[in-house]
């Protein structure tokens, strides 16, 4: 019987860039940029997962697993087969991505498609070479390259730090010595203090991630060594920038001087698909470290320096929208791809009518019960069997109050006797575990979502049911509040979501927010926009939620659920293991702290598509929500980097329907225009509202409008939309 190694080969000889295993699930394949599932090979169940995991990382590395969630490895399958590996844990138990480790002694700029001043670049005697882009856009690839150019073309010391190496050379004209670290033996920064010591003429370091090893490669970069290196960042502008932000203010002036004095090149790309679909070819933006810029980053003057870059054609620089222009004008890609990786669609649209712009979760069963439980489990089930009959949105159970049912947005009370304290703890503690129990113990309060297989009358057939619920204690006895997660998921259509909304999952990166109270549909909003996604093209998308809703069956995607607690410990510890799992698209359930928004800008910022809730009233108030929950000395820094991912706000309500068949949900629609970026670069957030209410022409929308036009279409009544546009304080005036 095939195994996991023989998967690996497998894929190896069919040129797969990445493979995606998960138990209970066929295999799948990122081949030439497209997702493929392989139903050549078994579904490996958990068991077989897992002892593959422990062949591979041992009883150390299991235990750091089964703390974490997660774990890096390299893998090495006969010789020189080499693989990097990132087990994980998701909804359906254990898992892994794997990407494989090949030789970069065939790589060569021409074959990659890639400029031939590239290989001028990495001739320079000494200097600092940046190399950025998102995840999976082929840094690493570009790198191995450099290192094979100068490996065959000039006899030097080359020494490469690496976590983990990815592609293995050999020695030609020069000495290529390459090494592995991790967070064990001290990272980057110990690696590179000993690096120094061993009189290397190259320094190829893996990952620029904190300031200690931004600080020495910068020193090393300065006294005579030529160091080479990848920036998680998204344009070479960005980069500067980004790499500076790492540094207390105090410290940024001198830092600012070491990189003008330093900086050869900064080389960002993007990878985009051939129009003719054999494969991906790079999209390439390169700044050149010229006398000008080099002043211009000393001076932290970005504007100035991004006018540098579109000016320097002359002297080989060029621009991310050059690159794609020219590429499409070569009909190599088409004017759908070139817009859509473009950061400035408008200014490619000009280039493409030739002209320029002069500026320039763990699931758990329930109804498979024990005996000794049966009583609450039926009691419990009578009253989801409610829920679900009346078309509830919510149940809430109160001592001292009967039952309560949500129903259009109005709390109606069951015909039962009110429930005690004793009543609640039963019905709760029928459904949740021994482990759920204490923590609900600790933290005095639980979320979670449970599966119940329903009949909802004598003739219809048993169906499964999803609830998402939170118990808690209010005045000493526990309360439950259970939320029915409808079994389809509604189309975008359906729930009559902006038409730009849905056009922002298009694209390659960013982030989208979707915002309002509690109750208000948010997570029906994310979920219809994903399985859109999953209905239609191939993606790697992974949720991160507490606790999992909806649940979605792999279509044209692979999609892995990854429940708070269960799978994961953090919000941000998921969102870091994540970047490394090659997602397209992530979802996360809730930025409701610091560490969680920081994580999803990274995120957005590396070349993912990220989607987020938030709890706020308005598409402006989210905005200040996210830079006010950092401290005063970080909040410039997340206005940039905001400014920079964000391409849109959505602010929902939901009113119930004139027509009594439930409830409709009304839109505030912001789009991360140029204009609002620089409202929100700029800290003139407050202006952010009258941005949305003159720029129609972009799709956006005001909660007033949007209330306005359900009205005026008959579909609610006027005294429901007085009740919200009520916080705009224009009620008279509607």
């Amino acid at each position: 019987m095939a195994g996991i190694p023989e998967l690996l080969l497998d894929a190896v000889n069919r040129k797969a860039s990445d493979i995606f295993l998960s138990a209970g699930k066929h295999p799948s394949l990122r081949i030439q940029g497209k997702l493929i599932a392989d139903d050549r090979f078994p579904v490996f169940s958990s068991e077989e997962i897992d002892a593959f995991r422990l062949g591979v990382i041992g009883e150390a590395g299991e235990k750091e697993y089964r703390a974490n969630g997660g774990f890096d490895a390299s893998y090495t399958l006969g010789s020189p087969m080499r693989f990097r590996l990132n087990f994980f844990t998701s909804l359906n138990g254990p898992g892994l991505a794997v990407r494989p480790i090949l030789s970069g002694d065939e790589l060569f700029f021409e074959d990659l498609n890639l400029p031939a001043l590239l290989g001028d670049i990495c001739s320079v005697q000494h200097g600092l070479i940046l190399i950025t882009g998102s995840t999976g856009c082929g840094k690493s690839t570009t790198l191995a390259a450099m290192i094979n150019h100068i490996n065959m073309h000039s006899a030097r010391h080359i020494l490469t730090i690496e976590d983990p190496v990815e592609f293995v050379h050999t020695d030609r004209e020069s000495i290529v010595t390459q090494r592995e670290v991790s967070g064990a033996n001290g990272g980057y920064p110990q690696a590179l203090k000993f690096a120094l010591r061993e009189n290397p003429d190259v320094i190829v370091i893996g990952e620029l991630r904190d300031a200690a090893t931004v600080q020495v490669a910068f020193a090393a970069a300065m006294t005579g060594h030529l160091v080479i290196a990848t920036v998680h960042t998204t344009d070479t502008v960005q980069t500067v920038e980004r790499l500076l932000m790492l540094f207390p203010e105090t410290a940024r002036e001198q830092m600012a001087s070491d990189l003008g004095l330093a900086l050869q090149a900064v080389v960002s790309q993007r990878l985009v698909p051939r129009a003719d679909e054999t494969g991906m070819i790079p999209a390439v933006e390169i700044l050149l470290g010229t006398a000008t810029a080099r002043k211009q980053i000393a001076e932290r003057d970005y504007n100035a320096l991004e006018l540098t870059l579109k000016s320097g054609i002359r002297q080989g620089m060029t621009t991310f929208n050059r690159s794609l222009f020219q590429l499409y004008d070569t009909g190599i890609i088409t004017r759908t791809t070139a817009l859509a990786a473009s950061g400035n669609a408008s200014e490619l649209d000009l280039f493409m009518k030739g002209m320029e712009n002069g500026n320039d979760v763990f699931v758990q069963r329930y109804g498979s019960g024990g005996e000794d439980d049966e009583d609450g489990l039926v009691d419990m089930r009578t009253l989801f069997r409610a829920a679900v009959k009346n078309h509830a949105s919510d149940m809430l159970l109160s001592s001292g109050t009967a039952p309560m049912l949500r129903l259009n947005g109005e709390l109606r009370a069951m015909d039962l006797p009110p429930l005690s304290a004793e009543d609640i703890e039963r019905l709760l503690f029928s459904v949740i575990s021994r482990q759920q129990r204490i923590a609900l113990e600790e933290k005095r309060e639980l979320d979670f979502a449970l599966s119940a297989t329903l009949q909802l009358s004598d003739i219809a057939k048993p169906e499964i049911f999803r609830f998402r619920l939170n118990a808690f204690y209010q005045r000493g006895s526990l309360g439950v509040v259970a939320r029915v997660v409808p079994g389809e998921i509604p189309s975008p259509i359906a729930l009559g979501l902006p038409p730009v909304l849905v056009r922002l999952m298009n694209k390659k990166q960013g982030l989208i927010l979707v915002t309002g109270p509690t109750g208000s549909g948010k997570s029906t909003t994310l979920a219809s926009l994903l399985n859109m996604v999953n209905r239609n093209r191939p993606c790697h998308i992974i949720t991160i939620e507490d606790p999992i809703e909806y649940v979605y069956d792999n279509a044209c995607s692979v999609v892995e659920q990854r429940e708070l607690h269960s799978d994961t410990l953090a919000f941000a510890t998921a969102l870091k293991s994540a970047m490394r799992e090659t997602p397209d698209i992530i979802m996360v359930g809730e930025m409701r702290d610091i560490a969680t928004m920081s994580s999803a800008l990274t995120a957005a910022e590396t070349g993912h598509l990220v989607l987020a809730t938030v709890h706020t009233n308005s598409a402006p108030q989210t905005i200040d929500r996210i830079i006010d929950s950092f401290p005063p000395e970080q909040q410039n820094q997340i206005r940039q980097q905001l400014s920079g991912v964000l391409l849109g706000v959505i602010s929902q309500r939901l009113l119930p329907r004139i027509d009594g068949r439930g409830r409709i949900a009304a839109f505030e629609v912001m789009i991360g225009t140029p204009p609002v970026q620089s409202l929100i670069r700029e800290g003139k957030t407050h202006m952010l509202q009258s941005a949305i209410e003159t720029a129609s022409k972009d799709g956006m929308v005001t909660l007033r409008k949007a209330l306005e036009a359900l009205c005026m279409n008959g579909l609610v009544s006027r005294e429901e939309t007085l009740r919200f546009n009520a916080d705009y304080k224009e009620t008279k005036a509607f």
